[in-house]
């Protein structure tokens, strides 16, 4: 787990400084670019499989059709997970998407669209990861679900009394 953080941390700290070192964009967009790519290949391929469980992948059949595939543990494995591990792991996909958010958000404000390309690769590669690890986990699936209508019951009840 320490690698895949440390992977996206790297990213992070990379474009939020790329400025204060290089000025070229191009060095700092290819800089940024290996790390989001390592960062991806990481979690996708290693961080999801051996901490929670969870595998995807694409497949093109013999008709060129793409398929995207989903996989998980069987219930013996799924036991075999531990809880604090596996609640890192989902707060850190999900941590990774709300900050290339913010970065892409303050790139377009501040007229950067240079570095809102970059921003949103990032935020691309980190809700790619986010989308195919929530397809896989039907607990996940449920974690999420069970939030939404906690949070639809309180903005119901709450409408009720204001």
């Amino acid at each position: 787990m320490v690698r895949m953080t440390d992977a996206m941390c790297r990213s992070w700290r990379r474009y939020a400084t790329c400025e204060l070192f290089n000025e070229n964009f191009v060095h700092n967009f290819v800089g940024v670019v290996i790390l989001l790519a390592g960062d991806f290949w990481i979690t996708k391929n290693i961080g999801g499989r051996l901490l929670v469980g969870l595998r995807y992948w694409n497949e093109i059949d013999e008709a060129g059709e793409s398929r995207w595939r989903f996989e998980s543990r069987d219930e013996d494995g799924m036991k075999r997970v531990d809880k604090h591990e596996s609640r890192l792991f989902w707060t850190t996909l999900y941590v990774a998407v709300l900050v290339w958010v913010v970065f892409f958000i303050g790139t377009l404000a501040a007229f950067h669209l240079n570095y809102a390309l970059l921003s949103g690769t990032g935020l691309i590669l980190a809700s790619s990861n986010l989308y195919g690890y929530y397809a896989c986990s039907k607990d996940q699936q449920a974690a999420v679900a069970a939030g939404m209508s906690s949070f639809a019951r309180r903005q119901v009840v709450g409408s009720f009394f204001s």
